[in-house]
């Protein structure tokens, strides 16, 4: 490894070899009531509600991912806390994360075109159907903030 080619060619072998996924970043958005933001999509009709979030541009952070998701979306900014799920989803095919952001501007949102509806919700009123990995995200982010 100290032939600077050999490191290079090693460097080559690995991209080529080593399988590559894609990673999505959503955002459970909770508000001063801890009521959670869901979000219509136009691009999801059999289950249409979900978090705010979205693919990871190429060398961005999910955390910097799940902020610029939110603010495309609905023109929102918020504190982002911690990853509160993180699972592999087969459909398609990709490694999801999941972090918790408050916003104390909940009444500001300005959707984008690929959202139909905006609303929050209390945990026990949320709509159905939802995504396994929204639910978990949604049920994991409310149990640490009852933790804290």
């Amino acid at each position: 490894m100290r032939v600077p080619l050999l490191n290079h060619l090693m460097a080559w072998g690995v991209r080529l070899t080593v399988p590559r996924r894609r990673v999505g970043v959503a955002l459970v958005l909770l508000n001063r009531d801890r009521q959670v933001l869901l979000l219509r999509h136009v691009f999801h009709p059999a289950v249409p509600w979900g978090l705010p979030g979205g693919w990871l541009n190429r060398r961005e952070t999910p955390a910097a991912g799940a902020i610029r998701e939110l603010r495309e979306e609905t023109g929102l900014s918020a504190d982002l806390g911690s990853v509160v799920h993180i699972d592999g989803e087969a459909r398609p095919d990709h490694i999801a994360i999941a972090y918790v952001g408050y916003s104390d501007q909940p009444e500001k949102i300005r959707l984008s075109p690929e959202i139909i509806e905006a609303a929050w919700f209390d945990a026990n009123q949320l709509p159905t159907p939802l995504n396994p990995f929204v639910q978990k995200a949604i049920q994991a982010a409310l149990a640490e903030e009852r933790a804290i």
